[in-house]
């Protein structure tokens, strides 16, 4: 009797222990399915908005494009492109520009290659903008609707979208490097990113010089855990990045007939500059803008990425604050700093093994960014706005005018930096008084001051003046022409944007030889 109650219990607890399994495998097969069909439909609607935020970038940002007048700027990249052959533009003008020559390159290829018109400017810029958003949205670590923001601020989808610049291409290189940042283990990869980075502008040199050094300091920390095969990687890489930065060094060394390093240049106020490199980056006033930044460096802090947020941000606000800060420049700083978060945004695998602390923490930087994203979203807007419905240049306008009085089959003299926009409409030189269409910026200076005897002794029956807010070219300069018996025919009106203001004018002045037509 005890052998089979023993038998019994043996019995009763195998059977009930395979009930008990059965039943759990069976809660199992009706429960599981659920949430992991929950999972893959939340999944396909996020991705599905992803293609909608795309395409609603697309559609908003093409619209402001085909209405945006390219300036002087602008212009300047196209006609060095098109009027010069690689090696020319590498070893010999660049140093006038005083920026590496990438983008000029793309656009040599997208006229040699594709023969691209000057009307295609726009979206080829737009097309390199919109690489970097689709970054964003397919590889952001940041919560969707932060990502969605942030690819409609104000950099990302106007100035560094909408004016076609070098400068479009930083979103896309800079985000890439920030995404490789915590792979060790293919530093390639990382050091090819840099190279192209470092070829877009002296800002891209400064990007790559800080997150290079940033990223090998980190690779130094676990150098004893990686391959021997990555480690001879890093020694490529790193001979490749000084390989870069001295090359970039000799082509951009400057000669003694520079105009940056022999002539003076007015200048916008230190006072200012510390305002728009801080204040209007970010969240358009000086006190909460610094707020920002120290909370967010507070924030990489105690995520133990301070040095990539600090070291790109330092170098990018010295560079505009003392040497050359105009309002676009400015979007380098937000870039910095968003680069910063990025490298420190705490992945899936880190946010399910954090305390609710951390979690706390990373749900207040989240709102923090919502909050700068969606004003930097208005002022966007703000920008695309009066876009569409002004002109941001007078060139276009003053283009178009010389056509249609036949200017460009008499003379035509034309005088400071910005006439290279009128000149990137017309397939050839039209101005009698410079040897190029693009405006060279070495010394002595062609077209950049009136000189009376050249203009009266050559008489041109047109001239053409471009005059900015912040110069008093025109005060002197009318009198003078008027003087020699021109008048004015035509005024050309151009207002440079910058968020919800208008930071600088873009004006032509086409005057006309007297007795040669009717004045207006």
């Amino acid at each position: 009797m005890p052998q089979s109650n023993a038998w019994f219990r043996n019995h009763a607890l195998t059977s009930d222990s395979k009930i008990l399994k059965a039943e759990m495998s069976t809660v199992a097969v009706k429960s599981e399915p659920l949430p992991l069909n929950a999972r893959a439909a939340s999944g396909r609607w996020w991705r599905l908005a992803d293609v909608a935020v795309f395409g609603a970038w697309l559609a908003v940002v093409g619209t402001v494009v085909k209405h945006h007048e390219p300036w002087a700027d602008e212009a300047q990249s196209w006609l060095l492109a098109r009027d010069l052959d690689l090696k020319t533009l590498w070893f010999h003008e660049l140093r006038y520009e005083g920026s590496p020559g990438l983008w000029q390159t793309i656009l040599w290829a997208a006229q040699r290659w594709f023969h691209a018109p000057y009307a295609s400017l726009g979206m080829i810029g737009m097309l390199c903008a919109a690489a970097g958003v689709a970054f964003i949205l397919w590889k952001s670590p940041f919560p969707r609707p932060v990502s969605y923001l942030l690819v409609f601020s104000y950099f990302i989808s106007y100035q560094y979208a909408v004016v076609s610049r070098s400068y479009n291409l930083l979103p896309l290189l800079v985000f890439a490097a920030a995404y490789l940042y915590r792979d060790r283990d293919h530093p390639v990869r990382m050091t090819v990113v840099l190279i192209l980075l470092a070829n877009v502008a002296i800002h891209g040199i400064l990007f790559a010089a800080s997150l290079g050094l940033c990223y090998l300091l980190e690779a130094v920390r676990e150098w004893s855990a990686l391959d021997k095969a990555v480690r001879r990687r890093y020694f490529y890489c790193i001979a490749a990045m000084l390989a870069t930065l001295i090359f970039l060094v000799i082509i951009l060394m400057p000669t003694p007939d520079v105009k940056e390093f022999a002539a003076s240049r007015p200048s916008v106020p230190l006072k200012l500059r510390f305002e728009l490199a801080i204040g209007f980056t970010f969240l358009d006033q000086l006190a909460v803008s610094s707020l920002f930044l120290l909370v967010a460096g507070i924030w990489c802090f105690r995520r133990k990425h301070l040095l990539p947020f600090v070291l790109s941000l330092a170098l990018l606000l010295s560079l505009f604050i003392m040497v050359h800060g105009v309002p676009h420049h400015s979007g380098t700083i937000f870039l910095a700093a968003l680069s910063g978060l990025w490298i420190a945004w705490p992945t899936r695998e880190e946010s399910q093994h954090s305390s609710p602390r951390d979690r706390l923490a990373t749900l207040g930087m989240s709102a923090l960014l919502f909050w700068l994203l969606s004003v930097n979203t208005w002022d966007a807007a703000a920008a695309m706005r009066n876009d569409y419905l002004y002109s941001y240049s007078g060139s276009a306008d003053a283009a178009r005018y010389l056509k249609q009085v036949g200017a460009d089959k008499t003379t035509i003299f034309g005088y400071r930096y910005g006439v290279s926009a009128v000149e990137a409409y017309f397939d050839h030189n039209i101005l009698e008084n410079m040897p190029t269409t693009y405006y060279h910026e070495g010394m002595p200076l062609t077209a950049a001051f009136l000189v009376v005897d050249e203009l009266a002794a050559a008489a041109p029956e047109y001239v053409v003046l471009y005059s900015n807010a912040g110069s008093k070219v025109f005060r002197t300069f009318d009198p003078q022409v008027r003087a020699l018996g021109y008048s004015t025919v035509h005024v050309s009106r151009g207002r440079i944007f910058f968020k919800r203001f208008v930071f600088d004018t873009d004006d032509y002045y086409i005057y006309r030889r007297a007795g040669s037509g009717v004045v207006r």
